[in-house]
């Protein structure tokens, strides 16, 4: 019987160096890898839907594990997509075909915000908090990446924790910011990315409301253990719950990554909601 590891955000940056590097080979010995989350999942498959990560000789990095309907749903190129019977998994693009796209947005936002209330066990000010940081999260991709029509949004609940993602293939963060003259020098994705969870940090210098609007992130976190992972270009910034400021944010150079990531992993506060381990 085939032992799967924890398909982490480690693993993840693993097999990116290891790509980088050319010894997949010798990585794939350590595969395959079971989620058990969801941002390293969705990590995962942007860098193979690059090109980066090509798939191992004898098939997947990983099992699908309870993540199979969504993995299958995403490389369908469903617009949007709300699985089983307890709604706690989903995703929507960013750009939709739907003549009744705003209407799917406003749905997929309220389910998202249930799940979190009622199977991660969040507050309710809490779970709305987080809904609103997606949507400036879904925002950013329209207003920022250049590429919206690449850009997802995906949700998962389970008992104890609520998590979401943000990813586009866009222009990346370093690229979008130098457009405006006060960060054109920055000198890298790692400077960018610290910039970017600056409060009223925005490309659109004539308009500083107009900015990364990661703000509304940080307050929705101010009491719970959470975690939070920005990924442009080639650089991580890594923050958690406690103290969700810029100034004790960790900044770690990664495999390089087209475009914007953004994960956020919260737990919920209650002694009573532990987290359930399963996907």
């Amino acid at each position: 019987m085939t032992e799967f590891k924890p398909l982490t955000f480690s693993a993840v940056d693993g097999l990116g160096f290891a790509a980088a590097r050319g010894s997949l080979e010798a990585a794939h010995k350590s595969a395959p890898y079971a989620p058990n989350s969801l941002g390293p999942l969705l990590e995962l498959l942007s860098i193979e839907a690059m090109g980066q990560l090509p798939p191992p000789p004898n098939g997947t990095w990983m099992t699908k594990n309870g993540a199979g309907r969504m993995v299958e749903a995403l490389k369908e190129g469903r617009e949007s997509w709300v699985g089983g019977e307890s709604r706690r998994t989903g995703f929507l693009r960013a750009v939709r075909a739907e003549t009744t796209g705003d209407a799917v947005w406003t749905k997929f936002l309220m389910g998202a915000k249930k799940a979190a209330t009622e199977i991660a066990c969040l507050p309710t000010t809490t779970s709305g908090q987080l809904t609103a940081a997606m949507g400036e999260l879904h925002s950013n991709i329209h207003e920022h990446s250049e590429a919206p029509g690449t850009g997802i949004l995906a949700f998962r609940a389970a008992k104890g924790v609520f998590e979401f993602v943000a990813v586009d293939r866009g222009i990346g963060v370093l690229r979008s910011l130098r457009r405006a003259k006060r960060f054109a020098g920055l000198a890298d994705h790692g400077r960018a990315l610290e910039a970017a969870v600056t409060e009223g940090t925005s490309r659109f210098e004539s308009d500083a409301r107009r900015g990364y609007g990661f703000r509304p992130i940080f307050l929705g976190l101010m009491n719970l253990y959470g975690s939070l992972r920005f990924r442009s270009g080639d650089y991580a910034l890594l923050m958690d719950g406690t103290s969700p400021g810029p100034g004790t944010a960790q900044v770690a150079q990664k495999p390089p990554i087209d475009g914007f990531f953004v994960s956020v992993r919260c737990h919920s506060p209650s002694l009573s909601c532990k987290e359930e381990a399963s996907w």
